[in-house]
């Protein structure tokens, strides 16, 4: 067997690899937190000492930082100070002995994370280390996955919407866009805007590990109006057997270089998507106007939580909503509230002709009218459903 069978035929792993700093601040027992970290499968673990701390944060840029003391004293104070001083937004886990109502006061002020004590419970070490992370990075970038109920509810449409939308209003482009098309069967989002993405990622395929931010910025596309498109048309990827791995070293080298990234989530069943919405800010399932379409939503936001883990509220957005003269519809809301009871849900208006002739263009619908309805009600679903302020039509 070669090297390159091993990659291939190496089990893949459940969840995604995180990176931690634990230093070595002179308490007797920091072998105890080594072999714990040590234990955690999901994380990769870089050693530093008091004294060559800053410098090892800089080379390893983790996820987190562990700090091992023998004594809350005041050079300890300073020394987590100075990391707080290099990244702003790094979580800071505290390991010790028992310390006494101030000192606990003390680390507070200098916002650590969290503060864990010996003897250490390796849950505990992975709980905290975990939870760090993940408010690190929602506190910085924002992940918002579109999904559809069935084929043809629209998600694609919603997505690159989204994702022009955010690229035009002040207060998200300052951190950029993202827009990350994973349904790589057919790579409809680079379809509906006319850039086709022809770079081969059969390199990565045989080797996930070679996803890094400068990979990222060679597959990167940039469009006219200001995202990164990541879209692909590869279908034989989707049953890979590195897939799983591929698409989450893509999404963790993608988000991180952006403020907010849209995912384009298809609609059909893989192995990574539970663990995918587990990791992001905001769910939306695209769905239409009609009872089944309706139902296999509910369906869909039923399984999702079914199968376990942390997912984010799933908000439900009815596309092709036609109003009659009088401002009826054709399944009246009383039936639509008791389908989807206490899920969140909004509707966006059928513009069928002009949406059809921005995909014929090869362009946004905002090129084609910054007015339309459709873009109005999608912006005021993103600042009252999704939380993301500033979005204008």
């Amino acid at each position: 067997m070669n090297a390159q069978d091993l990659i291939t035929t190496e089990p893949k792993s459940r969840m995604r690899k995180m990176t931690a700093l634990v230093v070595d601040c002179g308490h007797p027992d920091f072998s105890l937190l080594k072999a714990a970290t040590e234990e955690l499968s999901n994380v990769t673990m870089h050693l530093a000492s008091s004294q060559n701390v800053l410098a090892r944060l800089r080379d390893v840029t983790p996820d987190i930082v562990v700090l091992d003391i023998a004594e809350f004293s005041a050079e300890r104070a300073e020394l987590i100070d100075g990391l707080r001083g290099q990244s702003h937004d790094l979580p800071i886990i505290v390991v010790s002995d028992a310390l006494d109502d101030q000192q606990v006061r003390r680390l507070m002020k200098l916002r650590v994370h969290d503060w864990l004590r010996h003897p250490l419970s390796t849950v505990d070490l992975h709980n905290a280390i975990i939870s760090g992370a993940r408010s690190s990075k929602q506190s910085t970038n924002r992940v918002h996955a579109v999904t559809s109920a069935n084929g043809g509810a629209g998600a694609t449409t919603v997505a690159v919407m989204l994702a022009d939308l955010l690229a035009r209003s002040t207060e998200t482009k300052r951190n950029g866009v993202g827009l990350f098309d994973l349904d790589f069967s057919t790579g409809a989002c680079g379809d509906l805007l006319n850039m086709e993405n022809t770079f081969n990622l059969d390199s990565v395929l045989s080797n996930p590990g070679r996803v890094d931010a400068e990979f990222v910025s060679l597959i990167q596309q940039r469009h006219p109006h200001g995202f990164s498109l990541y879209s692909f048309r590869k279908p034989e990827l989707v049953t890979h057997l590195n897939c799983y791995e591929l698409v989450l070293r893509l999404l963790d080298a993608v988000t991180a270089q952006h403020g907010h990234t849209v995912l384009d989530i298809p609609y059909y069943e893989t192995d990574w998507r539970q663990d995918v919405l587990a990791e992001v800010n905001s769910l939306t399932i695209v769905c239409e106007l009609n009872l089944p379409s309706i139902k296999q939503a509910l369906a869909l936001r039923n399984q999702l939580h079914a199968e376990g883990g942390r997912l984010p509220q799933a908000h439900i957005l009815i596309n092709k909503r036609r109003k009659g003269f009088f401002g009826s519809q054709r399944i009246a809301e009383s039936r639509i509230k008791q389908l989807l009871g206490e899920i969140p849900y909004s509707y966006l208006p059928n513009e069928d002709e002009a949406l059809s002739e921005a995909m014929d263009r090869g362009i946004p619908l905002s090129e084609l009218n910054r007015s339309s309805r459709f873009l109005k009600e999608l912006a005021r679903f993103a600042v009252q459903k999704l939380h993301i302020e500033g979005v204008k039509a």
